[in-house]
């Protein structure tokens, strides 16, 4: 799908909510840490109850090897589906969950309602917040917490069925509370590094603008008030050397200054020339410091004697990369940025892509209407591609400058 960035109305621009990308990337973070602390949980927890429950209840080995069978397989559906979660389908998370909390309260019941097995219920509890909004964790955690309820009924007296069972409602609430602040927090994290970025990379631009403007202010002075004062000086000493009579004592010292004086304002219109050539950017090095970054791996190619010698089109090329290594972060889920500069008599191209999952209902905001105008300022144009879940791919095409 190729797109030609029309002026859209300001209720189809990027809004201020977390993308979609950046929630499943959190989610991702979390699960990751409960994958690594769930074994340990597990292992504690069902040590204690099996050095504990047997005695005091005087199970039978039947029901005491039926809860050890049940609790192996909560344990090998629990690690597949957090190792997989990621890529579940709803309908197939859903599943894996209920199984789990299926698997525990049938456990539960074959030890006479085990008050520490029953602590496992938080693991899943923590799992469906990273998977659904908080009313739908509420009823599902009030699910888990009834059936509980009615395994400790069954086997202990009511007041302490009741007591267990409401403790363990505020537990399984106070995990998936932490579970969804965990989430944001991990959101918040990836935005300020997006944030800090961007706030680098628009130093250097400025920093770089600086010293362009602090070069061509020097060379437009020594032009200005140099150049001139030396001109007046030479058309001077003609005018003196033409009232001067041939044989008069001064003449040669006269023309000796107006050789010197020559002599220095070639000298100061070179340093102006070289002063204004060093304005400009050195468009190859200020690219690669502009994407060198952690956050992102970021591959740059360049054509052979690829270079930018309008100050102008460098600074427009050098925000569009800016904007393309933005949006990358904020929205396109890539691990890998690729841009590739090419340079002929037909102009500049710069195409890029990512590896992310592409965008198949673009939305366009102020970056990329941006790059567009700066593009149009300079006779250049900008497309976006992206095929679903094939990436992100812009080209940008300038026309050849004159004097380039």
């Amino acid at each position: 799908m190729t797109v030609s960035l029309p002026l859209l109305p300001e209720s189809t621009r990027t809004s201020h909510a977390p993308p979609a990308a950046a929630v499943q990337e959190a989610a991702g973070e979390v699960r990751r840490t409960l994958l690594q602390t769930s074994l340990p949980i597990w292992a504690v927890l069902s040590l204690h109850s099996l050095m504990i429950e047997p005695v005091r209840d005087q199970l039978s080995h039947g029901a005491v090897l039926t809860w050890g069978t049940l609790n192996l397989v909560f344990l090998g559906t629990l690690l597949l589906t957090l190792r997989h979660l990621h890529r579940l389908s709803p309908p197939a998370a859903l599943a894996a969950l209920l199984g789990q909390s299926a698997l525990l309260l049938t456990g539960n019941a074959f030890l006479n309602g085990s008050s520490i097995q029953a602590g496992l219920l938080v693991v899943v509890a923590a799992q469906v917040s990273l998977l659904w909004p908080f009313r739908q964790v509420l009823v599902w955690i009030a699910g888990q917490s009834l059936g509980l309820l009615w395994i400790l009924h069954t086997n202990w007296q009511s007041l302490d069925a009741w007591a267990f069972s409401t403790g363990y409602v505020c537990i399984q609430l106070l995990a998936a509370s932490s579970v969804r602040t965990a989430m944001r927090e991990v959101q918040a994290r990836r935005q300020l590094s997006v944030v800090v970025e961007e706030l680098r990379a628009t130093r250097e631009l400025l920093n770089e603008a600086s010293r362009q403007a602090e070069r061509l202010h020097i060379s437009r002075e020594l032009h200005d008030v140099l150049g001139h004062q030396l001109t007046a000086l030479g058309m001077h000493l003609q005018v003196g050397l033409h009232h001067l009579p041939p044989e008069h004592a001064a003449r040669p010292h006269v023309q000796t200054a107006q050789a010197v004086g020559q002599q220095l304002l070639d000298d100061v219109r070179t340093t102006v020339r070289g002063m204004r050539a060093s304005a400009t950017c050195d468009f190859v090095p200020e690219v690669r410091r502009l994407t060198a970054t952690d956050a992102l791996s970021v591959q740059l190619a360049f054509s052979p004697g690829f270079t930018v010698t309008c100050p102008v089109t460098s600074l427009v090329l050098r925000r569009c990369v800016q904007e393309i290594m933005t949006n990358t972060l904020r929205h396109a889920r890539a691990a890998h940025l690729w841009f590739t500069f090419t340079q002929g008599a037909q102009g500049i191209r710069v195409q890029a892509h990512d590896d992310g999952r592409g965008a198949p209902d673009l939305r366009f905001g102020c970056g990329l209407l941006g790059m567009r105008e700066r593009l149009g300022c300079v006779g250049g144009q900008l497309h976006v591609d992206s095929p679903p879940g094939q990436g992100v791919r812009y080209v940008l095409t300038l026309p050849a400058q004159e004097g380039a």
